[in-house]
């Protein structure tokens, strides 16, 4: 039996067709999901998977929340006026945002709130447009669309989430007035460079706060987005009911999606690990109203993300549950070669409760030494002190 070459093939993909070995025993079945372990398997018997997986029969993974075409255009609207702040006349206050380029913001807003108001059921996930290669600009459209869910499930008016979604597109504008080596830098930041960097809330705030068509609670959002109700955070060291409603809102928003996007010189970190660090939080940082309407927005396991299992097995996730997100349908590859036999198993984890998942490994960047694709934090092995100016450096 000779088998078809194809040029590549990526993990949590399903085989078309059987699959057999050079002296034609069956080694696996049609509709397999094609899993880390399943390729090394494959390897031991000298087959090799990108001439035998010929096409695809499946694909879990749902169309992202936001089309691309809208993630790019909202991206770029944001990179005009950094770009605008950064090129501005300086003796000129009203020339930092110009009424042109807040007419934008407020044409991207109300498009993503006409996307994201109508659906009971919307549940965010990040969906990294490739086309959008600067963090900066990523963040900002991420950061709006996160708020306008948690706004809408803490039932703030139409009005108010307009002024909370303009705020959270803005709310970095300060980091086009810091210098953009250091924004753009691919290495870690030194202390003293998060320091500079730790000041564009003071510098953002100085951009808007003469600018009439600002809202009070935009400019609010742009000066105290990195402020803690512990009183640890900066530019102001507010804390409690000192720091507004709104601002605490985007504040959660910004965290979790400065610890969950990908960066030149890290990766993202899972999900799970950023909600658990942002429960710790909630106990004396951040509102914990906030983050428990936040998660109820977050579509913590996606359908077409690679899950470790307890039990060591690995699979997709197939289906999502809002109701219950931490026990979704997994489909899990169980095979053995040596008999000849490959099954692929619908795990339900709402019904088989001894099992959970451990952890989250990427499909897309799938390579041979699975170690290299299984999420690993950097934030697992820093100090807690660390971890805290680290993060607050990124958001």
């Amino acid at each position: 039996m000779v088998n078809p070459r194809i040029d590549g093939v990526e993990l949590g993909q399903v085989t078309a067709e059987n699959i057999y070995s050079r002296d034609g025993n069956l080694l696996v079945k049609e509709g397999t999901i094609i899993s880390y372990e399943l390729i090394s398997k494959l390897k031991k018997h000298k087959v090799n998977y990108r001439e035998i997986l010929t096409s695809i029969a499946e694909d879990f993974k749902d169309g992202p929340v936001i089309p691309d075409e809208v993630m790019i255009d909202s991206a770029d609207v944001v990179k005009k006026v950094f770009d605008d702040v950064i090129n501005r006349d300086k003796a000129t206050p009203e020339s930092a945002i110009p009424v042109e380029n807040l007419d934008l913001v407020k044409r991207v807003v109300e498009e993503l709130m006409a996307l994201l108001m109508n659906s009971d059921d919307l549940l965010y996930h990040l969906s990294e447009v490739m086309n959008i290669d600067d963090y900066t600009y990523r963040h900002g459209v991420n950061v709006t669309i996160l708020s306008i869910l948690t706004a809408k499930a803490m039932g703030y008016k139409y009005g108010e989430i307009h002024e909370i979604a303009m705020g959270a597109l803005l709310h970095d504008i300060g980091k086009a007035a810091v210098p953009g080596a250091l924004i753009r830098k691919s290495t870690r930041l030194t202390p003293e460079e998060i320091e500079i960097i730790k000041e564009h809330p003071q510098l953002g705030y100085e951009l808007v706060k003469d600018l009439d068509a600002v809202p009070k609670s935009v400019k609010d959002i742009i000066h105290y987005h990195h402020e803690k109700l512990d009183g640890s955070g900066y530019p102001e060291g507010l804390s409690g009911l000192d720091i507004p409603k709104h601002v605490r809102l985007v504040t959660v928003c910004d965290m979790y999606d400065a610890m969950t996007t990908s960066r030149s010189y890290r990766k993202r970190m899972p999900l799970h690990t950023a909600l658990e660090i942002l429960m710790k939080d909630s106990v004396y940082k951040i509102d914990p109203e906030v983050y428990r309407q936040m998660t109820g927005t977050i579509c913590l396991y996606p359908k077409g993300m690679g899950v470790i299992l307890s039990n060591g097995k690995v699979g997709i996730v197939s289906e999502y549950r809002h109701q219950n997100p931490t026990r979704p349908v997994i489909q899990v590859v169980d095979f053995d070669l040596t008999q000849g036999s490959v099954n692929v198993e619908a795990i339900d984890l709402e019904i088989i409760k001894t099992l959970f998942i451990i952890d989250t490994w990427d499909v897309s960047g799938f390579s041979t030494d699975f170690s290299k694709s299984v999420d690993k934090s950097p934030f697992h092995s820093l100090p807690e002190t660390e971890r805290d100016s680290y993060t607050s450096s990124i958001c």
